[in-house]
This record gives structure tokens, C-alpha cells and sequence, in this order.
């Protein structure tokens, strides 16, 4: 692969770098640092990553004047990575979840710690007191009693998340509606660090488990939850956030608070950044065939309140980048925007495949991939434009396998982004790890990851604007 690379680049002009000299952008680490470790997430890049970026692409002096924009803002890595760094921090999120947990980490520096902890010390009390009553009347009275004690308690955050089966066992589900009730009591500007806590634990204690992905715990061969602590998991995750609260007064400099530090929920499609008022973007949008992005967060948006139906879910999966599979499979054919000869043959051969199967077959599959380069499009053209004379964008994507036919996303967004008047300078490799199940006609697996068309891998596409 590396060969091949390197007389691609050769021929247009960029750098292939082989292994970056980055460091790793897998996004494990984070679940160890402060700030970043409050939610785990199933995407992005790690801190170490976004620090050697800032380092190599802007310049020290004078940080306090430039923006760095991640367009694809997840839970915050670039936006506290950039903060610290000395810089004005601008994400966008569509996913109400990650959102959260976004602007949570920003705007609770504004907070007093000491505060904090008072408040969430009597919440995690408040909490004990009534987990010990539902686990004593579970143990003595089972379901029944539960639903006496509910119909006491008053009025419960109501709840819309439907899964196959029952999410919660009945005792932990009324634990997690008392925690709900319970944060109301909390001031406004602490409840979204609890409601943070409660959405990175509340999947431990459920009948559901990341593995792979989120699916059930006797699909994944796990036995259900009948019942557990809520309490003691959230109490710890509080802690955690109340500690990187107090390091962060301590480590980031005075000047940090003064800096403009944005969350905006919705898409970055539809941003209106004045031209040229960005120093520098580090992004990683989501990967081709990938729609975990809302599938593993559906309990946190249900539960936690921050969407009220279904019809909420499919303006995600209708508004992500790259849109999903399932929404443009069966429509018309989906016309390739940006010229793009090598991808539109891809594309020709991919529709030709199985088409037996309708909009299952290639058809479908090629309706996806069109969608997803004509996001990569309108990204490379919005970023040209908002970008300062001189700034960068490092974006991290994968290559995907569909159908057995590899499509090397990071070689196809450089040529879309020179085609929008941007310069590739490099095309880094910043892992090649990557492990998972590319959808139908491939597969990776841990032992030497390969597959049927290729290896899956990470790579930094790293674009500028000229002076």
C-alpha cells in the first residue's frame, strides 16, 4: 500500500508520509486524561493527536487571535485540546448527545468546583437513600412493589426509548427515573454535568452492551441485568469530573476563560463563518459505512430527554454526513456531484453488483457512497472558503471496503479538495489498526486484518489554503 501511495502522491504533488509522525490518533487514551475521559466515545482521535497538530500548524504567537474549528465536534477532544493550547474553540455537533457532553466540558470552567461538589455529594446521597428503598422493596415485594413505590414518588420523567427488550431490569429503571427526577433539584449549570455522568454509566447497568456495537447482553453473551448499583458508578464518574474540574483551574492558562468557546448543535452544513475567519480545522467526519454514531447513543438521547421520538432519530440519519445506508438505498439513483472520473467508474461497477437484491444489492450500496463523496464535496468547498490565507485542515478518515470494493476515501477527498482550490499537502497513515466489519463482501478481523479488497486504515488528509 505504501508503494502505490507514493507514486500517487508523486504524481499529485503531495507528501505520503507513511505512519505519521503524529502520534497515535486512536481515540482509547483518551479514557485516561482529564476532561476528555468523561464519555467514551466510539470515534475521533486522541488528545496526543489534536496536540501535535496545533503544534505543527499554528503558530505560538498569537494563539489568543486564532480560531480552531472541528466541524464534526463529537464530545470536545479539538475544542479542549485547543483551549488549552491558548486559542478560540468553535465545534459543531449533530448528535444532541455528544453535544452535550461538549459544551458540558466547556462551559462548566465557568463554574465554582467547590460548588460542584457540594451539590453533587448531596445529589449521590439523595440518590443512596433512594436506591437503598427500591432495592429493599424489590428484595421484599419484586415488580409489584416497584410499581406501588413509583406511584408514590410523583411524577417521573416520561420515556419514549423502545428497544427489544426491556432496556432496564425494573428495579435499575427506577433507579435511573429517580436520578432524573433528582437532578431537577440541582442548579442549572451543574444538572448537564450530571446528566453527563448519567449518560456515560447508564449502559453498564443496562441489558444492552457495546459489543460490537450496541445489541443486547445475551446477544453479545452476556446474562441480563436483574439489578445493580446505579449509584456507586455515577458517584465515581462525578468524582472524575469534579477532579479534571479542579485540574483545569490549575493547568489551563487565565487567559482561556476570555476565549471564545462555542458548541453549536446542529449541522455544520449549515454554518455562516465569515470568510477567512479560520486559522485552523481538525475534524474527523464520520467514516463511510459507520451509522453507530446515533445507533449507540439512541438510550442517551431518549433517556436523558434530549430527543422526544423517533422522528427526531431520522432527522439525524437523514441530516449526518454521508447520510445513512438505510435512508437513500431505495430512491432514485444518486448522481456523483463533483467530477471525479476513477469514482465514478467505482461507483458504475459497484451498482452493477448483485442486482438481484434490489435496493439490498449494489445499487443501494453505490446510491450510499455517492451521497457520502458529495458530503465530502460540500465540506472541502465550505472549508476553502472559511479558511484564512495560509490555514490548515487536518482531517482524519478511513478507507472503506463495500461490496469488496475498496474506496480509499483519503486519496478521493484530496482530489475533491484541490478541485475546490485547497492544496493537499500530506496524506499520513495515523493508524493502521483499524478493526471492525466493513458492511457485506468483507470483513477484518483481529488477526492480520485483512480483507477481501484491502486493509482498513486511518489517514490524516492534511489540506491548505495558499497565501
Amino acid at each position: 500500500m505504501t508503494s502505490v501511495r507514493e507514486q500517487l502522491a508523486l504524481a499529485k504533488g503531495y507528501r505520503a508520509e507513511g505512519l505519521s509522525s503524529f502520534r497515535d490518533a486512536g481515540a482509547s487514551e483518551n479514557k485516561t486524561l482529564p476532561m476528555h475521559r468523561w464519555v467514551p466515545w466510539i470515534a475521533g482521535f486522541s488528545a496526543q493527536f489534536v496536540q501535535d497538530v496545533i503544534e505543527e500548524y499554528l503558530p505560538a504567537d498569537p494563539r489568543g487571535e486564532c480560531l480552531i474549528l472541528d466541524p464534526f465536534a463529537g464530545v470536545g477532544t479539538t475544542l479542549i485540546e485547543g483551549l488549552k493550547a491558548g486559542s478560540n474553540v468553535l465545534g459543531f455537533e449533530i448528535n444532541a448527545y455528544a453535544a452535550l457532553a461538549a459544551s458540558a466540558k466547556l462551559e462548566a470552567l465557568d463554574l465554582s468546583p467547590t460548588m460542584i461538589r457540594e451539590q453533587t455529594q448531596a445529589f449521590v446521597e439523595r440518590m443512596r437513600v433512594s436506591e437503598e428503598r427500591i432495592d429493599r422493596v424489590w428484595l421484599e415485594a419484586g415488580e409489584p412493589g416497584l410499581k406501588e413505590l413509583m406511584a408514590v414518588a410523583g411524577p417521573r420523567v416520561q420515556q419514549t426509548y423502545k428497544s427489544r427488550i426491556p432496556f432496564f431490569s425494573p428495579p435499575v429503571e427506577l433507579k435511573v427515573m429517580s436520578a432524573l427526577h433528582a437532578m431537577t433539584s440541582l442548579t442549572p449549570g451543574i444538572q448537564p454535568l450530571v446528566k453527563v455522568a448519567l449518560g456515560a454509566t447508564m449502559v453498564a447497568v443496562s441489558n444492552y452492551s457495546y459489543e460490537p456495537s450496541l445489541s443486547s447482553r445475551p446477544g453479545a453473551g452476556k446474562p441480563l441485568v436483574e439489578n445493580g448499583s446505579l449509584t456507586q458508578p455515577l458517584a465515581q464518574k462525578l468524582f472524575e469530573i469534579v477532579e479534571d474540574l479542579e485540574w483545569a483551574q490549575a493547568a489551563l492558562p487565565m487567559s482561556a476563560w476570555k476565549r471564545r468557546r462555542d458548541v453549536v448543535l446542529g449541522s455544520y452544513f449549515d454554518s455562516s463563518l465569515p470568510q477567512g475567519s479560520v486559522s485552523l480545522v481538525i475534524t474527523s467526519p464520520p467514516y463511510m459505512n459507520n451509522y453507530h454514531y446515533v445507533r449507540n447513543t439512541r438510550p442517551q438521547l431518549h433517556w436523558l430527554g434530549l430527543v422526544t421520538g423517533t422522528a427526531q432519530l431520522k432527522q439525524y440519519e437523514t441530516g449526518n454526513f454521508g447520510k445513512f445506508w438505510q435512508t437513500v438505498r431505495q430512491g432514485p439513483p444518486v448522481e456523483l456531484v463533483p467530477a471525479h472520473d476513477h469514482l465514478r467508474a467505482e461507483l458504475e461497477r459497484l451498482r452493477d453488483l448483485r442486482v438481484e437484491k434490489g435496493s439490498y444489492g449494489g445499487s443501494g450500496w453505490a446510491n450510499y457512497v455517492a451521497s457520502y463523496f458529495n458530503d465530502c464535496w460540500r465540506l472541502v468547498n465550505l472549508l476553502e472558503y472559511q479558511l484564512a490565507h495560509g490555514g490548515t485542515a487536518v482531517i482524519v478518515v478511513g478507507n472503506s471496503i463495500i461490496q469488496g470494493i475498496e474506496f480509499k476515501v483519503d486519496e478521493v477527498l484530496a482530489d475533491l479538495a484541490e478541485a475546490a482550490g485547497l492544496t493537499t499537502e500530506a496524506i499520513s497513515i495515523v493508524r493502521t489498526k483499524r478493526v471492525g466489519n466493513s458492511i457485506i463482501g468483507s470483513s477484518v478481523r483481529n488477526d492480520n486484518g485483512e480483507a477481501q479488497g484491502g486493509r482498513l486504515y486511518d489517514a490524516a488528509v492534511i489540506l491548505r489554503k495558499n497565501s
